[in-house]
């Protein structure tokens, strides 16, 4: 009896039980499919950092190495398992082309090395330690993303060929925020290339316990060993770096997911209210008829049930086809992870809650069969409204809209908040999209937003040289203004009176700020701001104190903010005082062209004229570091928007044919005294208008208060903190309103399709 009960509602009235479906479908799918992600790529992860024996701390160096001292240092310290020093040669992007595409223009830094002998191997594509033949190489997996090299292109080293093998998994440097590549090859072909460029080392540990990292960095500082190059990388620090693109990705359809949960619990409230409605007629029935309660319970509730556990199901199978396209980009970069067994548990999680909630509510109205009158035209009596009309029709039809609206706000409040939350869930990922893919985004990753940035390392010696470039950028007419930074490393005191190195950039900080998420830029001598990863190292929080050792003694100085950076190891100070440090270990200088200048002119002039100095403009720099990201995102805000205006439009549907079966009988008298079609339909619109126009007003201003809350929280997860998004002003003013109008104009039309087949004397009738 109970299947046939089913089996005649969705036969014969699907659209009351689609919604219901749609709701439970879609809110089950995103959140299974965000814990899923999640899932499988911290799985990935930890696999590849355990096939790949990531190193615990790395130290980039350049220049020449002491093995012996090296070798005391690593043996007198019990906390290192295991150390090593890999070569790391440097190429001119200008001498690398792979088939057709010459690297010139790449924004990273790329570079030739054999397999580890100990750890920190480079893997291929299943998992397994490349052992690279000669005249093969292997590429960075980035390369094979954009279509730039593929297995079986030549690459060239100036005139020196090597065949593409294959591509690296790199669990150091397949970020897309890493700025260094490696290309694996054979050691006859790496000694043949030696001439071609210049030499890095990677100076590498593994630790009995990673915990003890920032014991041995203390160490090694004090030491005085080898260290010129950014701070200690560690390997916490690779962890985020990896998890960055793909773990805003699984954020943003994780905040999503939520929202639509939100969405659907207050819609499937909302839909049970609307057919309970009709169903206690058909209850009314049953309980003359002489049915006892429990089974008229079994019967109203087990459709629901049936439904319910159909969509969980449905919505959990539906979780594995979106994550599809996100988690592609996991296993191509990291691999498998995440037992499947558990993938099916996190999937099934959500629906089962749902579910269960959806039991307990449905159970709670079905308490309202035990009063159940047993005359069925008693059922559902509606409050009789005031029946005066006027002449005029736009301002009755306006002015009794407001009061139906007021007569029930509870009702109307519901409809409102559905609305104020599916403006939530279209502005979000549009607001995630424009924010990341904006210039200023890198402004929350330690970089200002400017036209062009040089880079300047190994500078012993080169000073005579760094002095034409300058003076050079002084005279240039093309540059609008520029400004220099330069690193240095710093002792400073700890807290229990022993010294730590600290990467110091010095300049004006005022051009081309970069954002804080607490405190400000350092504009004093007396004044330093701290990276948030290493703010949190330290210890250190706004108004605290640091004690430098520079070269004219000890220099107090006292944060004044901090500021999120995933550059130069994450762990890095800013300050605005000249220390007198001699020679820098790193020049940046950023700058702004003209408008109308000639970019790639310009960069093609000085790369020439000064070839030690690493150039990129921020479009590209952009576009390579972070495509991989936006293309992602983009593709959430536009399932997002669709899903919302499907969601739109089938609860203003309900929402409407609610109302019409409430206001049947007065529908009826309307037209029985003249009232056209048309004329109450634009009723009904008007009031679907006002309420739309009260949803997207607080929709808006509550996005506006608490989005970035909400998306900050999110972002916080991949290491960004302090982020101002960034909106489009014609998406959620215009763009929003606009289309939600049109998803609900056929709502509107569809459910008030009973007024053509109404019959009049029928529903006057019981609404009498």
């Amino acid at each position: 009896m109970y299947w046939r009960v089913v089996k005649n509602d969705l036969l014969h009235q699907p659209l009351r039980i689609f919604p219901i479906a749609f709701f439970i479908l879609l809110s089950v799918s995103f959140l299974g499919a965000a814990g899923q992600l999640g899932w499988e790529l911290s799985g990935a992860l930890r696999s590849l950092e355990k096939k790949a024996k990531t190193p615990h701390m790395v130290q980039m160096h350049t220049g020449g190495v002491d093995r012996e001292r090296m070798a005391a240092f690593a043996g007198i310290h019990s906390e290192i398992e295991e150390y090593q020093i890999l070569e790391f040669l440097n190429i001119d992007n200008r001498l690398l082309a792979m088939g057709d595409h010459s690297l010139k223009d790449s924004v990273y830094d790329n570079g030739f090395s054999v397999q580890s002998p100990s750890f920190d191997f480079l893997l291929d594509l299943e998992g397994e330690i490349i052992k690279p033949e000669p005249g093969e190489v292997y590429v960075p997996l980035v390369y094979k993303t954009t279509g730039e090299g593929q297995e079986g292109d030549i690459l060239l080293v100036g005139d020196y060929p090597l065949r593409i093998a294959g591509f690296v998994r790199d669990s150091q440097m397949n970020s897309s925020l890493s700025v260094s590549r490696r290309f694996l090859l054979h050691e006859k072909d790496y000694q043949a290339l030696l001439r071609e460029g210049t030499l890095e080392y990677l100076i590498e540990f593994r630790l009995q316990t990673p915990r003890d990292a920032g014991k041995i960095e203390a160490a090694y500082a004090e030491a005085g060993l080898e260290a010129e190059g950014p701070p200690f990388l560690t390997a916490g620090l690779f962890t985020l770096a990896n998890a960055f693109t793909d773990g805003i990705v699984v954020a943003g359809l994780g905040v999503i997911g939520l929202l639509i949960i939100a969405i659907a619990l207050t819609c499937i409230r909302f839909t049970l209210l609307a057919r309970l409605e009709e169903d206690y007629r058909e209850q009314a029935v049953l309980r003359a008829i002489g049915l006892p309660l429990s089974i008229r319970r079994q019967i109203f509730l087990g459709k629901y049930l049936f439904v319910a556990g159909a969509s969980s199901g449905a919505g959990i199978l539906a979780s594995f086809f979106i994550k599809g396209p996100f988690l592609s980009n996991i296993r191509l970069f990291f691999g498998e992870g995440g037992d499947g067994g558990i993938l099916y548990l996190i999937a099934l999680l959500p629906g089962a809650g749902i579910f269960l909630f959806l039991v307990f509510r449905m159970r709670s109205l079905a308490k309202g069969l035990k009063n159940l009158p047993m005359n069925p035209v008693l059922v559902g009596q509606k409050k009789k409204k005031s029946k005066s009309l006027s002449d005029s029709l736009l301002p009755f039809f306006l002015s009794r809209g407001i009061r139906d609206i007021l007569s029930d706000k509870k009702l109307y409040s519901t409809m409102i908040l559905v609305l104020v939350l599916s403006v939530f869930v279209l502005n979000f990922p549009m607001t995630l999209f424009t924010t990341v893919s904006d210039r200023r985004f890198v402004s929350y990753l330690g970089l200002g937003s400017y036209d062009v940035r040089m880079d300047l390392s190994q500078l012993e010696g080169r000073e005579e040289e760094v002095g034409r470039l300058l003076e050079r950028l002084s005279k240039d007419e093309r540059v609008e203004d520029y400004t220099v930074y330069r690193s240095y490393q710093l002792d400073y005191r700890t807290e229990g009176g022993g010294l730590e190195k600290l990467w110091i950039d010095f300049g004006d900080w005022k051009k081309y700020p970069v954002s804080y998420g607490k405190g400000r830029a350092p504009g004093g001598e007396e004044e330093i701001a701290l990276s948030a990863l290493k703010a949190r190292e330290m210890g250190k929080n706004i108004g605290d104190t640091i004690l430098l050792v520079t070269g004219e003694g000890e220099k107090r100085v006292r944060v004044c903010g901090i500021f999120s950076s995933l550059t130069n190891g994450g762990k890095t100070a800013r300050a605005g005082f000249s220390p007198e440090e001699g020679t820098a270990l790193w020049m940046i200088l950023p700058l702004s062209l003209r408008k109308g200048s000639d970019f790639a002119s310009f960069m093609e002039e000085y790369t020439r004229d000064f070839p030690f100095a690493k150039m990129a403009d921020m479009e590209t720099y952009l576009n390579q570091i972070f495509g991989g990201t936006i293309r992602s995102i983009g593709r959430i805000a536009a399932f997002a928007f669709a899903a919302s205006m499907l969601l739109v439009f089938l609860i203003t549907l309900l929402f409407i044919r609610m109302i019409f079966a409430r206001e049947e009988g007065e529908a009826a008298l309307q037209k029985a005294l003249g009232f056209s079609n048309r004329r109450l339909r634009l009723a009904y619109g008007l009031r679907i208008l006002l309420v739309l126009t009260a949803g997207l007003a607080a929709g808006n201003v509550l996005e506006g208060l608490l989005g970035d809350a909400l998306g900050g929280a999110a972002l916080s997860l991949t290491g960004i903190s302090g982020i101002q998004f960034i909106r489009h002003p014609l998406f959620s003013y215009l763009l929003v309103p606009l289309f939600m109008t049109f998803s609900t104009l056929p709502a509107v039309l569809w459910g008030t399709g009973g007024l053509e087949k109404m019959n009049i004397q029928k529903a006057l009738k019981e609404d009498v």
